[in-house]
């Protein structure tokens, strides 16, 4: 079959009547990418089964950090890290996670400097990064600086990320976890994703970073 040319002003017709969707890349920083993607695209879904080896390929493949568990260190030692920042936290009359805090500001008299999470713990929830050509083994992404591009932002699951984190170490330590409370977003209406009964963040594997 003959190829058709299309005039140009017929392409300005449709392209005026007819634009693309534009993404806004600070609105897509700053919420859940389940709110806009296709669940069906992107990393395989038997990307976290023990018999993966594969190595993913094409364009770089945007991914959200939903859940964060550190395991360079004992689930104990993080939790006693985390009663400690909380108990001084409000000893001092800090908000964790107030815009522009830094944790050596955070400091009550006469007792030092607020004790730190390992660096990993302290990436916000629903930080966003590409993967390109990283290859996965057994539901671990082996990530080194070349095949990784940082994008940044968050998502409101950042406001409740010491409920999720204390959940993930619950679960390390084999206690049961809490219940799921009915969160307010910042608009003070209840948050229906993250409401009583709804599951939190999936647990990543226990040998993941």
């Amino acid at each position: 079959m003959d190829s058709v040319t299309v005039s140009m002003e017929v392409v300005a017709w449709v392209n005026r009547n007819f634009p693309k969707p534009r993404v806004d890349r600070e609105t897509s920083l700053k919420s859940h990418l389940s709110e806009s993607l296709d669940p069906t695209d992107g990393l395989p879904k038997d990307i976290g089964h023990d018999n993966t080896n594969i190595t993913l390929s094409g364009v770089p493949t945007l991914v959200e950090i939903t859940s964060i568990s550190e395991v360079g260190s004992s689930a104990f030692q993080l939790d006693q890290v985390r009663k400690a920042r909380e108990d001084r936290i409000q000893a001092g009359g800090f908000d964790e996670y107030d815009e522009g805090d830094e944790d050596a500001d955070l400091e009550v008299e006469g007792e030092g400097p607020l004790p730190n999470y390992p660096s990993l713990v302290q990436t916000p929830l629903g930080f966003k990064l590409q993967l390109k050509a990283v290859r996965i083994v057994c539901g671990v992404a082996n990530l080194e600086p070349d095949n990784v591009i940082l994008l940044g932002g968050k998502s409101d699951l950042n406001q409740h990320r010491d409920y999720y984190l204390r959940q993930n170490l619950r679960e390390r330590m084999g206690l049961p976890k809490e219940p799921t409370p009915e969160f307010e977003d910042v608009e003070g209406e209840i948050d229906k994703n993250s409401g009583a009964g709804a599951p939190g963040p999936p647990s990543p594997p226990p040998q993941a970073l």
